[in-house]
C-alpha cells in the first residue's frame, strides 16, 4: 500500500469517528430533551395548549370567589352593626339588621355554589396534572381549590348569632316594659288608688317572671349576674310597693304602724334601684360576651382567609414568586 492508500485509510477511519461523535452527542441531546417533565418552565411547548383552555377556567373561578369574599365582606360589616345596635339597646334597628344578615347570608351559600361549580369544571386536576399543565397553572388551581369550606359553619354561626340577639332584644324590652308598668303602678298608689295600683303591680310581677325565664335560658351560656342583680332588684321593689299598698288598703288610707313600717320597706328598696337605663347597656354587653362575638369572630376569620387566596391568586396569574408563610 502506498503513502496515498494510507492517508486515505486514515482519513477515512477519521471520519466515521466524527460521525460516531456527532451521533453520540445528538442522542444525548434527545435523552436530555426528553427527561424534561411536562408542566415545568423547561417544556413550556408541551403544557401549552391545556394551560391556555385551563387559564380562563381559572379566571372565571376567580370572579366567583371575588364575588364570595364582597359578599362576606358585608355580612361582616352586618354583624358588626348588630352587635352595636345590641349594646345600644335599639331592638328595632337590630331586627332589621338580623333580617340584613340572614339575607346576605343565604346569597353568601349561592355564592359558594357557584364557585364549586366553577371549580369542577375545570381539567387536569387528578394526579397526573404534570402531564398536561405547568406548574403555575395548577398552582393556581390548587389556591382557588383550598378555599373551599372557608365559609362552612357561618350558618350555625349566624343562626346562633341572631338566636342570641333576639333573646337580648327581648329582655331589652321586657326590663323597659317592666319599668314603665311599675311607674305606671307608683302613679297610681300616688293617687290614692291603691287597688288599681295592685292590679298593675301583678302585670309588672307577670313581665319580671318572663325576664326571669329568659334569664335562665340565656344562664346556659352567659355570665347572667349583671341581669340577675337588676331583676332582683326591682322584683324588690315590686314586691314593697305590693306591701305598702296592701297596708293602705287595710288601713284605708290611714297611716297606721303597719304603714309606717311598708312605707320605709319601699323607700328602701326604691334608694336600691339603678338610677337611669345605663344599667341595661350593662346587660347587654354581657350576653354579647356571651358567645355573640363568637359569630362575628367566624366570619371575620372567613373574610381573612378569601382575601388571602384572593392576594396569593393574583401574584399566581402575574407570575410572582409567594412568599413562604412565616
Amino acid at each position: 500500500m502506498g503513502v496515498q492508500g494510507f492517508l486515505k485509510v486514515i482519513v477515512t477511519r477519521l471520519a466515521w469517528v466524527v460521525v460516531a461523535l456527532l451521533v453520540a452527542l445528538g442522542g444525548a441531546g434527545i435523552v436530555a430533551t426528553m427527561a424534561k417533565v411536562p408542566g415545568t418552565v423547561a417544556r413550556e411547548e408541551l403544557t401549552w395548549v391545556a394551560d391556555g383552555e385551563v387559564a380562563p377556567k381559572l379566571d372565571d373561578a376567580t370572579v366567583h370567589l371575588e364575588a364570595l369574599a364582597a359578599k362576606v365582606d358585608e355580612l361582616a360589616e352586618t354583624a358588626r352593626r348588630a352587635l352595636t345596635q345590641l349594646s345600644d339597646a335599639d331592638p328595632t334597628a337590630l331586627g332589621e339588621t338580623i333580617d340584613e344578615g340572614t339575607a346576605q347570608l343565604l346569597e353568601t351559600k349561592a355564592l359558594e355554589g357557584e364557585l364549586a361549580a366553577a371549580l369542577a369544571d375545570i381539567p387536569y386536576t387528578g394526579d397526573d396534572w404534570a402531564l398536561h399543565v405547568s406548574s403555575g397553572i395548577h398552582e393556581r388551581w390548587r389556591q382557588l381549590d383550598g378555599t373551599a369550606g372557608l365559609t362552612d359553619g357561618l350558618e350555625a354561626d349566624w343562626a346562633g348569632f341572631t338566636g342570641r340577639v333576639i333573646d337580648a332584644g327581648q329582655l331589652s324590652t321586657l326590663l323597659v316594659r317592666h319599668d314603665e308598668e311599675t311607674a305606671a303602678a307608683a302613679k297610681l298608689g300616688s293617687q290614692g288608688k291603691y287597688k288599681p295600683a295592685l292590679e298593675q303591680l301583678k302585670v309588672s310581677a307577670a313581665t319580671i317572671a318572663s325576664a326571669r325565664e329568659l334569664r335562665d335560658e340565656l344562664a346556659k351560656s352567659t355570665d347572667v349576674a349583671t341581669l340577675t342583680d337588676w331583676i332582683d332588684r326591682n322584683a324588690a321593689y315590686d314586691a314593697a310597693l305590693k306591701t305598702l299598698y296592701t297596708a293602705l288598703v287595710r288601713s284605708d288610707g290611714r297611716a297606721t304602724a303597719e304603714v309606717e313600717k311598708a312605707f320605709k320597706g319601699e323607700q328602701a328598696a326604691r334608694a336600691q334601684l339603678p338610677g337611669d337605663t345605663r344599667g341595661i347597656v350593662v346587660i347587654m354587653s354581657d350576653i354579647a360576651q356571651g358567645g355573640l362575638n363568637q359569630a362575628v369572630i367566624s366570619i371575620e376569620e372567613a373574610r381573612g382567609s378569601l382575601a388571602q387566596a384572593l392576594e396569593v391568586g393574583a401574584l399566581l396569574r402575574d407570575g410572582e414568586e409567594i412568599a413562604p408563610p412565616e
